[in-house]
């Protein structure tokens, strides 16, 4: 019986050819490395330094209706926003901007003065002026008239200023959605239309919103201006419950609620960005 041959001694994993799997891992993670280093987006400066030494928040927007670069001034936060067309031009949008200093600066100079909700601090309600004063002690926010010589206050109880802002903005909130309830309802039955919710928001982009759900919101600023421009921005939202648009048959319907709503908008224009300043967001 012939002899099984020996079995040849099997050949253990040099160094070397142990070390190939890791060292091609490392060679991927390496690759995958530089890719994400050039293909993550750059971060846009947040800020535009002035020629007089303010820094002036700046926000990139990018708008796929805007047909080029474009720069505007957000009057109600106070920022320079850029506007590009895509997100591959965003930095240069950014750019744009910060060129543009001077510009910003002039803009930021034509605006009106920044007014808080402090204790002697001077506000419009409803159209006319009142002193804001802070008392010690658990005092909800109540108007006294003005009297004589003495001019109309909100008095308000709070424990530091602080307190004091966020008490006289919700007192102004709660004037707001009063004031709006009244007058939506009104117009509503003249249009014969019906509403689902009304909210009223710290919003800075727009005095109202209509929805096609009959969800409507308005600016809580709009209870500083006098009692027919809040009374102009109801029927203007009421009537978009018959015409989500502006159309010529959208301002009939305006017309029939409230028809010197040219007078409205022009008053909006000149007063608007005034009612703004007051208590900005931060």
């Amino acid at each position: 019986m012939p002899a099984r041959p020996a079995k040849s001694p099997q050949r253990k994993p040099t160094g070397t050819s142990a070390k190939k799997p890791a060292k091609k891992a490392a060679e991927k993670n390496a690759v995958r490395a530089i890719i994400a280093r050039v293909t993550q987006p750059k971060k846009l400066p947040e800020s535009v330094e002035l020629l007089d030494g303010r820094i002036v928040p700046l926000r990139v927007v990018v708008n796929p209706r805007a047909k080029r670069i474009g720069l505007r001034l957000d009057a109600a936060r106070r920022e320079a926003v850029a506007v590009a067309p895509t997100q591959r031009l965003a930095p240069k949008a950014a750019a744009f901007a910060i060129d543009r200093a001077g510009w910003i600066a002039m803009q930021l100079n034509k605006l009106p003065r920044t007014v808080h909700l402090t204790p002697g601090a001077v506000i419009p309600l409803r159209g006319a002026a009142h002193h804001l004063v802070m008392v010690p002690g658990r005092v909800a926010p109540h108007i006294i008239p003005a009297r004589g010589e003495e001019p109309a206050r909100i008095v308000a109880g709070a424990p530091d200023a602080e307190a004091f802002a966020a008490r006289v903005r919700r007192f102004l909130v709660a004037e707001a959605k009063t004031d709006l309830l009244a007058r939506v309802t009104a117009h509503a039955k003249v249009l014969g239309v019906s509403w689902k919710t009304l909210t009223v928001k710290d919003t800075t982009s727009r005095w109202g919103s209509c929805t096609e759900h009959g969800a409507l919101s308005f600016s809580w600023r709009v209870v500083l201006a006098p009692p027919h421009i809040l009374d102009y921005l109801a029927a203007h939202e009421t009537a978009h419950l018959r015409e989500l648009n502006h159309s010529r048959r959208y301002w009939a319907q305006v017309r029939k609620v409230f028809p010197a709503y040219d007078v409205a908008e022009e008053w909006l224009r000149k007063h608007g960005a005034a009612l703004h300043a007051i208590a900005p967001r931060g």
